[in-house]
């Protein structure tokens, strides 16, 4: 079987989680002997021509090619543009390539072959997968606005016009069936993925005081405000500690030693100590797709705090965590007041609840089956 994989890059030459994701798709599919033509682009500093990321065996199934994204200038609808030409400048490419079984579409990488499918062109099946379908959730202020009015109608073209449509399952099918109820007959259900080197099985004691940790940007979307108003708020009345991993802006900290900055940290290794030694993982997010970080911390041994947002549903539930409703710095604040008053039994327990769940349902050697399983069965109809 062979496949063309079109993107806007791949880990480490381009960082972000879709390029994670994107990553991890080539990888597992070249360990199963699937066909990968990689279509993506360089942003980083190493020699993109040696794939040094993958294994040898795993390099005779990639074929890459490689592009340099458009670059048009800073107006309004400078990046659909880019995003255009890119799919254009991709799509010429593939047509002098050898014939594939299936295109798997990474954002509006696809585009311009959905449009050429549209007009006749004889092309494979193609599958669309958009990440987040953030575009749908609840946000707050302008920004949210702005991009729907320069989104969706993109989004609701090329989930119309592709032959299938990913999804990660839980809240983000949904939002798929609600909101674009005639395209729910496409949709495939495959959920996201860490590797087995996150699974940690030893972080099951409480700590005394309980730890909390934040991974994450400061961005409007990811709760962040909320949340530091909540902790605000208990600083000084409940004995806990809280650990941010990421770049938060020095005017937006909190000066209180319960709270504790480690800024942007780009080594796993570290991350995972941190994650490791924490109890309560907690993302706080107006919108998600499905957040890696989430499966991260579950295979660190962390009960999860969430919002009810996205395909965390899918991940997130009474076993292993706490899911609340997104905007609302004071649910936040009474569900950590309701942990940290908690028996350490419940919260052992969910921890150790959360390691087995990753193990069972979200491994990329298993996840990379289920991947496989249905594109096998569409080139077969």
């Amino acid at each position: 079987m062979r496949i063309a994989l079109l993107t806007d890059g791949i880990w480490p030459y381009r960082i972000g989680g879709m390029q994670k994701h994107s990553y991890y798709l080539v990888k597992y599919f070249a360990q199963q002997g699937v066909h990968v033509d990689l279509y993506h682009m360089n942003d980083s500093k190493f020699d993109i021509n040696k794939l040094e990321c993958f294994t040898e065996e795993e390099k005779k199934f990639i074929t890459p090619f490689v592009f340099t994204f458009p670059n048009k200038g800073r107006w309004p609808w400078h990046y659909l543009q880019e995003s255009y030409l890119h799919s254009k400048i991709m799509y010429a490419c593939f047509v002098k390539q050898p014939p594939v079984d299936f295109i798997y579409s990474k954002g509006y990488a696809g585009w311009y072959f959905i449009k050429q499918k549209q007009r006749g062109e004889k092309l494979p099946p193609i599958g669309l997968r958009l990440h987040g379908y953030e575009i749908f959730q609840q946000g707050s202020g302008a920004i949210n606005l702005y991009r729907k009015y320069l989104y969706l109608p993109l989004m609701k073209y090329l989930n119309n016009k592709a032959d299938y449509i990913y999804s990660y399952g839980g809240g983000i099918t949904d939002i798929i069936k609600i909101n674009l109820p005639q395209i729910a007959n496409k949709i495939i259900e495959v959920p996201a993925a860490i590797q087995s080197s996150w699974i940690y099985e030893n972080n099951v004691a409480v700590n005394k005081p309980i730890r909390f940790a934040f991974l994450g940007r400061y961005e409007i979307r990811k709760g962040v405000k909320e949340l530091s108003t909540a902790l605000k708020n208990l600083i000084g009345k409940y004995d806990f500690q809280f650990n941010f991993i990421g770049p938060i802006p020095e005017e937006f900290k909190i000066n209180s030693p319960q709270i504790k900055y480690y800024g942007a940290i780009s080594d796993a290794e570290k991350i995972k100590t941190i994650l490791q030694s924490t109890d309560v993982f907690v993302l706080p997010s107006h919108a998600e797709g499905m957040p890696n970080v989430i499966l991260e911390a579950m295979a660190s041994g962390c009960a999860i705090l969430a919002t009810n947002v996205g395909a965390v549903n899918v991940m997130v539930d009474d076993a292993i965590g706490w899911l609340i409703q997104p905007l609302n710095s004071g649910v936040i604040e009474q569900k950590m007041v309701d942990i940290i008053k908690s028996d350490l039994s419940i919260i052992e327990n969910k921890k150790m609840t959360s390691v087995k769940k990753v193990k069972e349902n979200f491994m990329w050697d298993k996840v990379i089956l289920k991947e496989i399983s249905y594109i096998r069965g569409i080139i077969s109809n």
